[in-house]
């Protein structure tokens, strides 16, 4: 994946901090903190389209063990970038100055963990104190030169449990000099102009620090991020323009210009697979069998700042690639064989794109699009495991940037209806006098649920096992006789199939036993009192369980819980329970809807979530003759 830039935006060496007791630190920045930054600077002065400088202080106060990494640093380097300079110093809790950072004291690597092949380098210090809590400042400096594809983004709180004193980030340019910028949970820049520069100034202050909640936004949408770049460029021995989506497409288009060239033995792959093959969808599925069946997906961060791909006759020699490369390499497959696709790029975390700023850094994926005559191709090329034609859940309905016919277009990804997103459970329980039982599930998950199984099929017997027995609450059960079946077409599925046994189905008290309406473990009750956050949920998805339980002879129903169904604006719920010649039959429906939603409908929303636990999680009670 193309995650150099997406390290560059949140994983800023902003991102680090400090949290409880540290003096002088306000109450509010000390709730949900363990560390908290005292001050981030970022001055960049931009001089032309190939030099640049930025200097950087941070101030980190890190309050407990868990939090230490958070006073780390680490600063990237490649061929546009170095480290010009490098001081620290480390204080105790009374602020005293117990020890002095050098530069000496770095250390320098050019291995990285999500990255096979990298033309970048990391500076980076561990930074280990015996007590807490200790504060950590740094101050250095990037020189850029060769070009600048970005400016620095501006990240403050790139952690969860950091909280924000006060950051700065000051970008100045020569005087009407034009850049793109967006900014989000942040104020506007201020404008000066002096000595023939414009300055662009962006202020934060006493920033808490983001608390995690259920059903909340995905947390790179509330911390602060300043991103900016600019309109005209140079940038590894090319030029080219992000005034707008469409302007970088030209640039982009030329970078993957003589990319498709194919050996000549692959060309003839190609024709042997595909030639018989009466329709286009067939083609481009056997091409897209055949990129998983010949090639392995590694991270490459080379190639005009990781975003030009590796030619499609170097994939076919080495049989591995990134997202890029593979995305090309199939494009390229597929246009031998007379089909077009268009090259994608888009953020398998973040939803939204800006499509009125232009800037690489909002991307950290490639995919493949595929117009067919009646339908249009999402292709995931990273993984082919992903059923042909079917958009996973990191892609579907996000925004990303097409290119086709020399330039960019902004789009948005379909995304499946709630209902699709479906699973079906079935369960038959018969209970023995003596409160054993057996039975039979069969559980159906389908189109988004299926993600969650996807790997099931690949598993071995025993992890298939501790995988389902982690689902279910009854005391002493097993799982035997595994099957599964999978359907890997567009609106993918897969069903699973097993019998349970228990020694203890039921728990007796007296004359009485306590029986669960289904062997599955409970949906948790909300326990939050107070809600800092919309609420949000990416995807939706509806839920079936029905259950069918025989009782002995010697049991009949005492109590059972009450049939009800619950409409909000989230989603329902219902449950249905009969009893008739000594089987109970249980229904249990739910169904959430994707979508954000105010933080006034709080209440509402929590007692929903806790009603349905209750209602489902409620015991049936038996009375023994």
């Amino acid at each position: 994946m193309m995650g150099r830039l997406l390290s560059l935006v949140l994983g800023c060496a902003c991102a680090v901090a400090a949290q409880a007791q540290a003096p002088a630190v306000a109450e509010e920045l000390l709730r949900h903190s363990d560390a908290v930054v005292r001050l981030c600077t970022v001055d960049f002065v931009y001089s032309s389209p190939v030099s640049a400088t930025a200097g950087y202080v941070e101030e980190i106060t890190v309050l407990k063990g868990s939090a230490a990494e958070k006073g780390n640093f680490s600063c990237y380097v490649d061929p546009t970038r170095t480290l010009k300079s490098f001081s620290g110093t480390i204080r105790d809790a009374q602020g005293k100055t117990v020890r002095k950072l050098k530069r000496s004291e770095l250390r320098y690597s050019e291995f990285s963990a999500q990255s096979l092949a990298s033309d970048g380098a990391v500076y980076y210090l561990e930074v280990h104190s015996p007590s807490y809590p200790y504060t950590v400042r740094y101050e250095y400096e990037i020189g850029y030169k060769n070009g600048l594809l970005t400016f620095p983004a501006f990240a403050p709180v790139g952690w969860s449990g950091v909280s924000l004193e006060k950051g700065v980030y000051t970008v100045s340019v020569p005087a009407g000099l034009q850049f793109g910028y967006k900014g989000a949970n942040i104020g506007d820049p201020v404008k000066t102009t002096a000595d023939g520069r414009d300055v662009y100034r962006w202020t934060l202050e006493n920033f808490p620090a983001v608390k995690p909640e259920p059903a909340a936004p995905p947390s790179v949408d509330l911390v602060p991020v300043v991103l900016a770049a600019p309109y005209d460029f140079e940038y590894g021995k090319t030029r080219g323009s992000m005034c707008d989506w469409a302007s970088y497409g030209v640039w982009q288009c030329g970078l993957l210009e003589g990319r498709d060239v194919l050996p000549d033995a692959l060309k003839q792959e190609v024709h042997r697979r595909t030639d018989a093959l009466p329709t286009p969808r067939e083609k481009v599925r056997a091409l897209y069998d055949y990129l998983g069946e010949s090639t392995r997906y590694v991270s490459i961060q080379l190639g005009i700042g990781g975003q030009q791909p590796m030619s499609a006759a170097e994939v076919f020699k080495t049989k591995f690639g990134d997202c890029k490369a593979l995305s090309n390499y199939l494009g390229a497959m597929l246009h031998e064989c007379g089909i077009g696709s268009h090259y994608v790029i888009i953020h398998t975390d973040r939803r939204r794109m800006y499509p009125d700023f232009a800037s690489p850094a909002q991307a950290n994926h490639a995919i493949l699009c595929v117009p067919l005559e009646d339908e249009t191709l999402w292709l995931e090329c990273t993984n082919t495991d992903v059923p042909f034609g079917y958009v996973h859940k990191d892609i579907a309905g996000h925004d990303a940037v097409l290119f086709r016919n020399g330039t960019g277009e902004f789009v948005t990804l379909p995304q499946y209806a709630d209902t699709l997103n479906r699973m079906v459970r079935r369960v038959e329980v018969t209970l023995a006098a003596d409160g054993s039982a057996t039975g039979h599930v069969a559980e159906c998950y389908a189109v988004g649920q299926y993600e969650s199984l996807m790997s099931f099929p690949k598993k071995d017997a025993k992890k298939q096992a501790d995988l389902l027995l982690g689902d279910l609450k009854i005391p002493l059960i097993r799982v035997e006789n595994i099957a599964c079946e999978e359907v890997k077409e567009a609106l993918p599925s897969i069903t699973v199939t097993y019998n349970i046994a228990s020694e203890k189905y039921v728990t007796s008290t007296g004359s009485r036993c306590f029986l669960a309406q289904t062997p599955f473990r409970d949906a948790s009750q909300y326990r939050d009192k107070e809600r800092l956050y919309d609420i949000y949920r990416a995807v939706g998805y509806e839920d079936i369980t029905t259950v069918e339980i025989r009782l002995p002879a010697n049991m009949h129903v005492e109590t059972r819980p009450r049939p009800c169904s619950v409409t909000t604006p989230f989603g329902t719920y219902s449950l249905r329970m009969e009893v008739q010649d000594q089987v109970i039959t249980i229904e249990q429906r739910t169904c959430m809807h994707a979508g954000t939603y105010s933080r006034d409908l709080f209440e509402e929303y929590r007692d929903f979530i806790s009603g349905r636990a209750k209602i489902f999680s409620a015991n049936i009670v038996l009375k023994k003759e």
